[in-house]
């Protein structure tokens, strides 16, 4: 059911009924009711899932190699999933920012896990000054969040389906703009 449900956030957003989705997935509206309240419990469940398997990818491969290697992977593993998860995510994202929903104790744990693996590569990026070739010195936070900015689904849609890049393309490109972002000398500023 969590399929059709991403089936039909990016085909016509958040506009489907739980009957929708029962004639979608293929299955009974009992059925649907007896998993799901209401359409907004699809959509928590829906995002839920694809940000754990998403989480479960990037934690599998963060440790893997020199920090640099790690950087490129998690970025990887990231676009490979917003190339198929992108277009039904964005109708369903929050419109709180990052860094709030991060601090708000109350909200999902996965984000709190997503962010602890990012810090921790950036981290290891900025401890190995000739690897990554970051300033000793950067605001983890304005790093992540210049991440997440980047590293936005829509973003990887319009690399992806509209200029036809290839994840490989998407996610070095994206990677190395953000390597440069973060190594720019902010002293003079």
């Amino acid at each position: 059911m969590l399929d059709a449900a991403g089936e039909l956030l990016a085909k016509q957003g958040p506009t489907f009924t739980l009957p929708d989705l029962a004639r979608q997935a293929g299955v009974s509206t009992a059925t649907v009711y007896r998993h799901f309240s209401d359409v907004h419990d699809v959509f928590s469940t829906y995002y839920r899932a694809l940000f754990a398997d998403l989480l479960e990818r990037i934690s599998a491969t963060a440790g893997e190699g020199d920090p640099l290697t790690a950087f490129h992977s998690i970025c990887d593993q990231w676009v490979r999933g917003a190339m198929s998860w992108g277009r039904s995510a964005t109708h369903i994202r929050s419109a709180r920012g990052y860094l709030a929903r991060l601090r708000d104790d109350s909200e999902d744990h996965l984000t709190q896990r997503f962010n602890a693996v990012l810090t921790g590569a950036i981290e290891a990026l900025v401890a190995d000054p000739e690897l990554g070739k970051l300033p000793s010195r950067i605001d983890i936070d304005y790093a992540v969040l210049l991440w997440i900015t980047m590293f936005d689904e829509r973003v990887v849609v319009d690399l992806t389906e509209v200029l036809g890049w290839s994840a490989e393309r998407a996610s070095a490109e994206l990677a190395e703009s953000l390597l440069g972002a973060w190594r720019q000398d902010r002293t003079t500023v």
